[in-house]
C-alpha cells in the first residue's frame, strides 16, 4: 500500500514538474530564473530533511508523510494564483519543506522493513512505484497542458496528493518498533558519525552527481526540445520515456545489486548517464532525443537501487537511525538538484542551452568517481 499511494502522489508531481520552465518563461523567466525553480525546492528540502528524519526516528514515520501529502495539495493550488516567476520559486521552496516529510521519511520507513541482505530488492520494488508514478506524468501531463492548459495540471496534482494522502492515513501503520539509532546517540550525533565516514561520502557524492545531472535535464530538456520545435506532447513523450526505462530496470536492479558490488555497479552506470548527456544537445531531431533519453534510463534505472543498499546497510554497521541514513541520502540528491539546475542556468545565461547538458554529464561523471574510489566494491 506504501508503494501504491507514493505511485498516486508521484504521478501528480509528475504531471506538473516537467512543464514548469514552460510555464514560467510565460511570466519572462531567464535561465538563471529557471534554475532557481528547481534549487529552491532541493535547498528548502535539504534544510527540513535532517530535522525530519531525526524526528522520524523518535515519533513514527506515518504522521509527516500525511502532513508532507497534505502540503503537496495545498502547493499545487497555489501555483495556480501564481504572477511571477518569483512567486512560482517561493511557492516551490515551500513544496521542498513539504517534500521532506514524503520520500525519505517513505524511503526510511522501507528501510525499517528491508530485511538484512535483500536491501536492493525492498528498494528496487519500492523504487518501481516511484518512478512509474513519475514517469507516467509527464505522459498525462504533455496532453493536459496542450488540451486543457496548465491550471488543470496543478488540480489535478492537488487531487492526486488528496487521494494519496488517504491511503497513507488509512491504510499504513508504523511499524512496532522503528529502528532508532542502536547506539543510542542524539541524532545530531548520528549524522556527524555518518558525515565522518568515508564510505557515505563516496554513496552521498555519487547521489549528488546523480540528481545534479537529472536537475539539469528536468529543467533544460523541455526548453531544449522546444528550440528543437518539438510539442509539449513530445517533451512528455521524452522525459516519460526517461522513466519508464528507469522504472522498468529497478526490480532486475535491485536483485542484481544484492548479488553483484554494489559500488561497482552504481559507479559504471553512472558513466553511462554522464556520457548519454553530454551527446544530447548533439541530437537533430525528436527520434535522435528519444533513444539518447532511453540510453539515459538504462542507466539511471541502474544506479539508484544499489546506492540505496549501500547506505542502508553501511548505516546499520555504524548503527545509525534510518531516518537519519535516509535522510542524509536525501539531503545529498537535495543538493545535486539545487547545485544542478543553478550552475546550468548560469552556464546558459553565458553560453548556451548546450553548456547546461555538458555541465550535467561532467557531473554524474564526478559522482561516479568518489563511489568508485571511496566505497568499498562488494556485496555487504
Amino acid at each position: 500500500m506504501l508503494g501504491a499511494a507514493i505511485f498516486v502522489s508521484m504521478l501528480g508531481v509528475g504531471i506538473i514538474v516537467p512543464f514548469l520552465p514552460i510555464y514560467a518563461q510565460t511570466m519572462g523567466a531567464t535561465g538563471l530564473t529557471l534554475g532557481l525553480i528547481f534549487s529552491a525546492f532541493s535547498l528548502a528540502r535539504a534544510v527540513a530533511m535532517p530535522l525530519v528524519g531525526a524526528l522520524s526516528d523518535r515519533h513514527g514515520r506515518k504522521r509527516f508523510i500525511v502532513a508532507g501529502l497534505g502540503g503537496y495539495s495545498v502547493v499545487a493550488l497555489a501555483m495556480i494564483t501564481a504572477d511571477s516567476a518569483w512567486d512560482i520559486i517561493l511557492l516551490r521552496a515551500l513544496h521542498g519543506v513539504f517534500a521532506a516529510m514524503v520520500l525519505p521519511v517513505s524511503m526510511a520507513l522501507v528501510a525499517d522493513i528491508s530485511p538484512s541482505g535483500r536491501e536492493g530488492r525492498t528498494f528496487g520494488s519500492f523504487n518501481t512505484a516511484l518512478l512509474l508514478g513519475m514517469g507516467m506524468g509527464p505522459f498525462l501531463g504533455g496532453a493536459i497542458y496542450d488540451y486543457f492548459g496548465v491550471a488543470a495540471n496543478f488540480i489535478i496534482m492537488a487531487a492526486m496528493s488528496a487521494v494519496s494522502l488517504l491511503m497513507i492515513a488509512l491504510k499504513i501503520k508504523d511499524p512496532k518498533a522503528v529502528q532508532e539509532p542502536a547506539n543510542k546517540n542524539s541524532a545530531w550525533t548520528n549524522q556527524l558519525i555518518l558525515l565522518k565516514d568515508r564510505q557515505i561520502w563516496g554513496i552521498c557524492l555519487c547521489r549528488a552527481g546523480n540528481a545534479a545531472a537529472m536537475g539539469c535535464l528536468l529543467a533544460f530538456l523541455p526548453v531544449l526540445s522546444q528550440e528543437k520545435g518539438l510539442s509539449s506532447i513530445k517533451v512528455g513523450l521524452l522525459l516519460g520515456a526517461n522513466m519508464f526505462v528507469m522504472t522498468a530496470l529497478q526490480s532486475l536492479a535491485g536483485r542484481l545489486a544484492d548479488k553483484w558490488p554494489r559500488a561497482l555497479m552504481a559507479g559504471s552506470a553512472q558513466l553511462a548517464i554522464a556520457l548519454s548527456r553530454m551527446m544530447l544537445p548533439l541530437a537533430g531531431g525528436f527520434e535522435t532525443l528519444l533513444i539518447l533519453v532511453m540510453l539515459d534510463g538504462i542507466g539511471a534505472g541502474m544506479v539508484i537501487p544499489p546506492l540505496s543498499a549501500l547506505a542502508v546497510s553501511h548505516g546499520r554497521r555504524l548503527g545509525s537511525g534510518m531516518g537519519v541514513v535516509m535522510g542524509l541520502l536525501t539531503l545529498a540528491m537535495s543538493v545535486g538538484f539545487f547545485s544542478g539546475p543553478l550552475l546550468a542556468g548560469l552556464v546558459t545565461d553565458i553560453w548556451n542551452i548546450n553548456a547546461a547538458f555538458w555541465l550535467a554529464g561532467t557531473l554524474a561523471g564526478l559522482g561516479a568517481v568518489a563511489v568508485l574510489l571511496m566505497t568499498k566494491s562488494k556485496v555487504d
